[in-house]
């Protein structure tokens, strides 16, 4: 039997599925309104149901070292404007408060099909734009289907973006993607491997000539490393026996973490400590998936995601909390989103200010159809739920979430208004 991985046409990030039906103190706030016109005349067929990629992506800049005092963090959370493409933001990075990342993908009209194309935006201090990305060579006659999963920033001119596209010689199957911006452009990097049934899902930047990606190769771990000259493939029998990856993070070029999802046995959670990669003896419980990972310290990380429970006999997925104290994973408590803890709810990113200002991003389904943004935060002592914007009529979720050390926190995803396709969401403090 063929083992190569088939990327579904379509396929972006393994969203809820009823969300997926679906930094500045100057950044002003709105209410968006529904979109019309050109860029969604292909919705007035039938509503198209989007899946993303499963995304890592929570670094926000640099390593994010812990900053000894933790200033005072705004939990009133508004919408921002940006452009209102159909797409979905599934990650975003800080560099400073006039310079951050967010990426995904857009939908584009080629007669006759609908492609999906990657998607960087950024914000300059006073607006988000879209930023224009390599188009891609499709050896047929449509273009690829890409899109970006994760995005990283060791600098303002050293960004890296990685995901998937389709493969040139079959469209069914993925390839990795991975682009870079150098300040002026971005431009697609081909140092790496390309391997027929891979994808990249998370990106970390330790320094600019340490940064590692991970995600997934015929359904098995895969993690690549760039040295600050080339990107090449990491491979131990650890890593072989872990299941697909979907984020990663570093404090240090010594202390990486990567997280993914192995259905029964568990979640993988894997280490690099300068050396060699090792199985992390993490939580085992059956049907977990952690999907971001933070790791603020040797002795201080945090892993979200879901797990399966069980309410009246029928499996919900209910969004999860994990931490490393150094020593070993245990499940920290999380409140579940109102009216009913028996409706899905899911954590797709993580980022921290500091030890005690951590906050976590994801959705949940609401008792009436559709899905809502879910925004938690950790105060050192407890996690909280903190009110969230929920713009679409139709649904909403948010999949990534980026800070900076004066106490801003961005997180993007998707809003969709009934009758029309998804397009991004932004939302900050």
């Amino acid at each position: 039997m063929n083992q190569r991985t088939r990327i579904p046409r379509r396929s972006r990030r393994a969203m809820a599925p009823g969300i997926d039906r679906l930094e500045s103190r100057q950044l002003l706030s709105t209410n968006l309104m529904p979109v019309n016109g050109p860029v969604l005349a292909h919705h007035h067929q039938a509503l198209r149901l989007h899946h993303a990629a499963v995304v890592g992506r929570v670094h926000s800049g640099h390593h994010e070292a812990t900053p000894a005092a933790t200033p005072a963090t705004s939990t009133s959370f508004s919408v921002v404007p940006s452009p209102q493409i159909s797409g979905h933001l599934n990650a975003t990075a800080a560099i400073a408060d006039n310079d951050i990342w967010a990426v995904g993908f857009s939908d584009q009209v080629v007669a006759p099909p609908v492609v999906d194309s990657t998607l960087a935006e950024h914000f300059n201090g006073t607006s988000w734009s879209i930023v224009p990305t390599p188009a891609l060579p499709s050896g047929g006659v449509n273009p690829p289907d890409a899109y970006f999963s994760g995005v990283a920033a060791a600098a303002s001119n050293d960004v890296w973006a990685v995901g998937t596209k389709t493969g040139p010689d079959n469209p069914d199957f993925g390839e990795q993607l991975i682009e870079h911006w150098n300040g002026t452009s971005w431009s697609v990097d081909t140092t790496g491997p390309t391997i027929e049934g891979d994808s990249l899902s998370g990106v970390t930047v330790v320094s600019s000539n340490d940064v590692w990606a991970v995600g997934s190769a015929h359904g098995n771990a895969l993690v690549e490393h760039w040295d600050g000259t080339s990107w090449s493939i990491v491979s131990n029998s650890v890593i072989a026996g872990a299941g697909g990856l979907s984020a990663v993070s570093a404090d240090a070029s010594n202390d990486v973490w990567a997280v993914g999802e192995a259905g029964t046995g568990g979640a993988p959670i894997l280490h690099f400590n300068g050396t060699s990669w090792s199985l992390s003896v993490a939580v085992t419980i059956p049907d977990v998936q952690a999907i971001s990972v933070r790791a603020l310290s040797p002795t201080n990380v945090w892993a979200v995601g879901t797990v399966e429970v069980y309410v009246n006999h029928r499996g919900h997925r209910q969004a999860t909390i994990e931490h490393w104290n150094g020593t070993s994973w245990s499940i920290v408590s999380s409140p579940k989103p109102t009216p009913s803890p028996a409706l899905d709810s899911f954590l797709y990113g993580i980022a921290a200010i500091s030890a005690n200002d951590i906050w976590a991003v994801g959705g949940f389904h609401k008792s009436g159809g559709g899905g809502a943004t879910l925004i938690e935060h950790w105060d050192g002592t407890s996690w909280t739920i903190i009110s969230s914007p929920d713009p679409g009529t139709a649904s909403n979720g948010l999949t990534g979430v980026t800070t900076l050390s004066d106490g801003t926190v961005v997180g993007v995803g998707n809003q969709q208004y009934t009758g029309l396709d998804p397009i991004p969401l932004i939302v900050q403090n």
